[in-house]
């Protein structure tokens, strides 16, 4: 009865700290019963001088029951012929309907109802004890046990780590079969071959053993580097030990000595961690150039042959361990020899994450160094703690170009090109900066922040690229009119804004450009010939080219088919004497030709182009004006021989899935892509082979299928993508059905000018209809931490991941009510799409909550995971449960 009273009590003093405003939060507060730490899942806190507790955790750590009234703000606990109600916010609680005054009112503090200690102490008349000093409340029944505290047993004694003294120490056992005799454990660690008995024990000074406080669990604790011997000597490397527990009873209760561990002996194998990792980005390449890392050397550096960079995903830093770091490929690692200094590393353009992929502007990285260990044993790698998340920002622009590309003699003969930086958030305008090279051996940022507004062209954030030729009137940065004949280089200055401003960034320098008055005839590019027809004769022939950039002094292109059995090579004087009957004319009209000759279209020599005779093609550009006598002509195409290929061709991207749950044809869908050549094919033929029936399945076989047993498909279009309907069937005759092993194959069938054999298609892979869907599963353990501003969300994934196509994270004010139906409803720029993979996902989410307004401090969230389904999954909840509310 006593005991129960105890119990009610210690609940009821711990729930009313957490509704005060004035909740302290300073060292944690304990709650010690008996002797044995009590556990509790909201910790107590102190109440305008009253440390309040959870009644739940006490009070069914004495078997008793709990009962609360939602509506009526009660909470209820009994046990055997002993009730106490409290209601909260009430300073009065009932003991068997007698009434009892609490110091502090009951609360409810985020779902746990906390009381005074104050109540359980005058209500129960047991002794609670309070220590400011260590925060800790004690409480004492009337029947505490007197007796032998037992010996703990399991003693254990591992070498965990590498510092040379006792962090590398660690102990673990078995704790006392009854605690409640228990006032602590101490460990104490003897030199191998001295003896350890009781009496002994309990004479050490008590600097020279650690001591454990009963927590209701097997303790495990890792020594310090100020640990000793029971000798008074610091623990170390290279030295045999055994750990003893001594078991210290309660009050008049006896200790007890624990059994010796096994004899170990610390060994110091590997190099100390790396710390001080710090990573900046220098650049705007957008690409590892602009990343450096540094990080502080080992003081020791004999035990290391050099250093690894780790450029990680934030997404992914906290599965990345030196387990993974081993097996990271060379390719995706930056190698650093050791130099006796602090190093700082930029890495190269090449760079790349653990994952393989370039790193660059946009992504966010964190960044880990391991030292290798100069025997190059994996297990005695160290891997530094991780540094600061760094998403590297391009401001900058990239893929700077120069060209000359008319005859004006000013600025108008100057195209300039460049792609804008990746993220134009804060940049206002680029400004285009003409330089002559002989003023200027390099151009520096201040220098382009102090260019006249009338020597520079401004170009503004629109699109993604800039393909700009300058104007008459435009000057270099000194002043004077851009003309042919002087040296220049181009630089682009990108104008911060916002957060930015004053933040310019000046380009490197383009090549030099000399711009030239150029009038000559310019021959074509990228020449290149094709068979394209059946036809026999030229209609059978493309030819494609591009034209030169200036044509002003072009009249036309002339393309001339050379057969190879004549000309071994074919000159610009062979060129200029061809017929006009034997070559085909081409206007300078558009950037590029690709033109399919006619029927009537010869070669050079004056014979009609026909199947199986080599040719290579040339086009001899004819100049106009001053250059009518200064034709050019090009290299020579590959050579063509055109044939006559009118076989009937089989389809190609066979696939086939499970789209419905009618368990019928109309469940199956039939993919592909349609024979290059239809000239000669009739139609498609869809035929679904039981595996039971076929090992295989010929030609010979697709043939001689009923027309009721296939579907046919027409050549309409490239591609076909067909369900089937709910008449469909086997080849066998025997309706399509769920649950039944098929193939699918495709029959090209050839029409009826044509004699040759059909073509049957490769198998599909094997499918079996499935007539259910099953229910999305939730994801569960949603939780979230605050990393730099953002919201990192982790979760368990779902048991089966096999029916859902993504998890999407989704960020909800926590006054908002939310449902699976307001989830699916959410817009894809609202919310994070996370795919699934097999492993437990930690992630960022989206910027903004799912109203789309921006996530902002001061208000509350909740984060939630929705499974969606995919087609083998029905869309029936998957929302889980929500992290607990919070604000960044």
């Amino acid at each position: 009865m006593k005991k129960l009273w105890i119990s009610i009590l210690v609940v009821l003093v711990v729930i009313p700290m957490m509704f005060q405003s004035s909740v302290k939060a300073a060292t944690p507060i304990s709650i010690i019963i008996d002797g044995v730490r009590l556990s509790t899942d909201q910790a107590p806190v102190m109440v305008k001088g009253r440390t309040m507790v959870p009644l739940r955790a006490i009070f069914e750590a004495f078997n008793a029951t709990i009962k609360w009234n939602q509506k009526a703000q009660t909470v209820t606990a009994t046990k055997a012929d002993t009730t106490i109600m409290l209601k909260i916010g009430s300073k009065t609680a009932t003991i068997n309907n007698k009434a009892v005054n609490l110091d502090v009112p009951g609360l409810n503090l985020k779902g746990r109802t906390m009381v005074p200690t104050r109540f359980v102490s005058e209500a129960l008349g047991h002794k609670v004890g309070w220590n400011p000093k260590t925060q800790v409340v004690t409480i004492t029944t009337s029947s505490s046990n007197v007796g032998n505290a037992g010996p703990v047993t399991n003693v254990v004694a591992q070498d965990v780590s590498d510092f040379g003294d006792g962090r590398d120490l660690q102990v673990s056992f078995t704790r006392a079969a009854n605690e409640s005799l228990v006032d602590h454990y101490r460990v104490l660690i003897v030199k191998s071959g001295n003896i350890l008995n009781l009496s002994s024990a309990q004479t050490i000074a008590s600097y020279n053993y650690s001591t454990i406080l009963p927590t209701a669990t097997n303790p495990s604790i890792k020594l310090t580097s100020a640990s000793r011997t029971v000798d008074g000597d610091l623990i170390k490397s290279n030295q045999a030990y055994v750990a003893y527990v001594l078991t210290v009873g309660k009050g008049s209760n006896t200790s007890t000595l624990s059994s010796g561990s096994s004899t170990m002996t610390l060994v110091n194998k590997t190099v100390v961690a790396i710390n001080n990792v710090q990573v900046k980005d220098i650049s705007d390449y957008g690409d590892g150039r602009d990343l450096s890392v540094s990080f502080n050397k080992l003081s020791d550096e004999s035990k290391i042959s050099s250093y690894r960079i780790f450029v990680v995903k934030a997404t992914n830093y906290s599965n990345f361990n030196l387990a993974t770091a081993n097996n990271v490929s060379s390719a995706n690692y930056t190698l650093v020899s050791k130099t006796g200094n602090n190093i700082t590393q930029v890495l190269s353009s090449g760079a790349r994450d653990v994952d393989g992929a370039l790193v660059k502007t946009g992504v966010s990285y964190r960044v880990f160094v391991m030292a290798i260990d100069s025997s190059n044993a994996a297990a005695n790698h160290v891997l530094s703690s991780v540094s600061s998340a760094i998403t590297l920002s391009n401001i900058g622009v990239s893929n700077l170009s120069v060209s000359d590309v008319n005859n004006y003699n000013d600025g108008r003969d100057l195209r300039v090109s460049f792609t804008h930086a990746t993220d134009e958030t804060y940049i206002s305008q680029y400004r285009i900066m003409v330089v002559p090279t002989s003023y200027y051996s390099s151009f520096s940022l201040a220098e382009a922040n102090n260019v006249s507004n009338s020597y520079y062209t401004a170009v503004s954030t629109n699109g993604t690229t800039t393909n700009q030729v300058l104007n008459s009137s435009t000057r270099d940065v000194r002043g004077a009119l851009i003309k042919n004949g002087v040296n220049y280089k181009v630089y682009i200055l990108s104008i911060g804004s916002g957060s930015n401003t004053g933040g310019n960034v000046l380009s490197s320098p383009s090549s030099v450009i000399t711009l030239l008055n150029d009038t000559s005839v310019s021959t074509i590019s990228n020449l290149s010939v094709s068979d394209v027809n059946d036809y026999g004769d030229g209609r059978d022939l493309r030819v494609s080219f591009t034209h030169p950039t200036d044509e002003t002094y072009i009249s036309q292109y002339r393309i001339m088919v050379v057969p190879t059995s004549y000309y071994s090579s074919f000159s610009l004087a062979e060129a200029n004497n061809v017929s006009s009957s034997n070559y085909t004319s081409v206007s300078t009209s558009g950037s590029s030709t690709s033109q399919v000759m006619n029927s009537s279209t010869r070669d050079v020599l004056g014979a009609s182009i026909k199947n199986g005779t080599s040719y290579r093609v040339y086009v001899l550009t004819i100049g106009s004006g001053i250059y009518w006598d200064s034709n050019v002509l090009s290299s020579a195409s590959s050579v063509i021989t055109l044939l006559n290929d009118s076989s009937v061709k089989a389809v190609t991207n066979l696939s086939v899935s499970d789209v419905n749950d009618y368990g019928d044809g109309r469940d199956l869908k039939v993919s592909f892509s349609h024979a290059t050549d239809e000239t000669y094919i009739n139609q498609y033929r869809i035929m679904v082979v039981p595996t039971s029936y076929y090992s295989s399945f010929s030609l010979s076989d697709a043939n001689n299928v009923s027309s009721a047993n296939y579907t046919s498909v027409s050549t309409s279009g490239n591609s076909t993508s067909q369900v089937l309907d709910s008449s469909a069937r086997d080849v066998r005759g025997n309706l399509i059905k769920a649950g039944t092993s098929y193939k699918v194959y495709v029959l090209a069938v050839g029409g009826s000018n044509y004699s040759g054999s059909n073509a049957l298609s490769g198998e599909s892979s094997v499918i079996t209809l499935s007539t259910t869907k099953s229910p999305v599963i939730s994801v569960t353990n949603v939780t979230y931490k605050e990393d730099n501003g953002r919201i990192l969300i982790s979760f368990v994934k779902s048991a089966n991941e096999s029916n859902i196509s993504e998890y999407r994270v989704l960020v909800v004010p926590s006054k908002q009510g939310f449902g699976s139906a307001d989830a699916i409803e959410v817009r894809s720029s609202y919310y994070t799409s996370v795919t699934p993979n097999g492993t437990n996902p930690s992630i960022f989410t989206a910027t903004r909550d799912v109203n789309g307004d921006s996530i902002v401090k001061g208000v509350k969230y909740k984060v939630y995971v929705l499974a969606v389904a995919n087609n083998s999954g029905v869309q029936n909840g998957g929302l889980s449960n929500s992290t607990e509310e919070f604000e960044i």
